[in-house]
């Protein structure tokens, strides 16, 4: 039987990056995936700060969603770094302490659920990179992408080491026909989790910082998998055009608007028309070239 798949976009992607959301759809398909939404899920609970704040309700909460993925016998798969590393830690907390599993079932008990430990839990680009396979992803290209891009894997998707998902997210990008152009700054966090503390800062020493360089370096787009890095990039948008420090920017693209794209899809068919962070008609312009 084919794997079966169940996509968690969290909490930012379906109200701030829809059409992100629908290009990950859209793309599974074409790549043939058993894929589709982990069904009635709650939040990740962000372990940047849940885990701080009150790590036993981080984990019963979190193993909720693993719960619901053992149910629905599904890989459980996440697009965002934070989500995905808040699933992925409390699995791993889980599997690992029997006594924290049992503890945890007391819990999900009381709502009629159970969790044993099963579920594998994979990031988008474990996917793409793992279980498809980049020649599978090559052979699908209709337009390869002529684009200069500046990329943003985030500071949690290192979790592994710099030879897992980092390096699957830039094999992905040449296997688009994409040109990666490195900055300065392609280790540094989108300062997210700062912003509770000390938003100027979070913006204008972090995400404004990369924009800026991205601006000087005339890239075509800022590629990100991660929505809360969307989110903060996003934020710094509007604050420095707000300010008048950026004038124009190269628009924010998920991954999967890259693969759509190169998939013969129109910028239409997922909505990323609709994407007000940077110039997507010059974008548009080039690609029709």
């Amino acid at each position: 039987m084919k794997r079966r798949y169940g996509f968690f976009p969290g909490c930012v992607m379906p109200a701030k990056w829809p059409w992100a959301e629908k290009a990950i759809l859209l793309t599974a398909k074409r790549l043939g995936l058993n894929f589709d939404y982990l069904r009635d899920t709650v939040c990740c609970a962000r372990p940047g700060v849940w885990k701080v704040l009150d790590k036993n309700g981080w984990i019963a909460l979190t193993s909720y969603n693993l719960a619901l993925a053992r149910e629905q016998e599904v890989a459980l798969v996440d697009s965002c770094n934070g989500c995905w590393l808040s699933h992925f830690e409390v699995n791993e907390l889980l599997r690992d302490n029997p006594a924290l599993l049992a503890k945890v079932n007391e819990y999900l008990s009381t709502i009629g659920k159970f969790y044993d430990g099963s579920v594998e839990v994979k990031h988008w680009l474990q996917i793409l990179n793992e279980d498809v396979g980049l020649k599978e992803i090559q052979e699908l290209v209709k337009r390869p992408l002529r684009l200069r891009v500046v990329r943003h894997v985030g500071c949690h998707a290192r979790k592994l080491g710099d030879d897992v998902l980092p390096r699957y997210f830039d094999e992905i990008l040449e296997a688009l026909g994409v040109e990666i152009i490195d900055t300065p700054y392609d280790r540094m966090c989108c300062g997210l989790l700062l912003f509770l503390a000390d938003p100027q800062t979070s913006i204008k020493k972090r995400a404004g910082l990369k924009l800026k360089t991205a601006n000087t370096l005339e890239v075509d787009a800022v590629v990100l998998t991660c929505s809360g890095c969307f989110d903060q990039f996003s934020r710094a948008i509007t604050l420095l055009r707000e300010e008048g420090d950026l004038p124009e920017n190269p628009p924010i693209l998920h991954l999967a608007e890259l693969l759509a794209l190169a998939f013969g899809f129109s910028p239409s068919d997922f909505g990323m028309i609709y994407n007000t962070t940077g110039n997507i008609a010059k974008l548009q312009a080039k690609l029709g070239k």
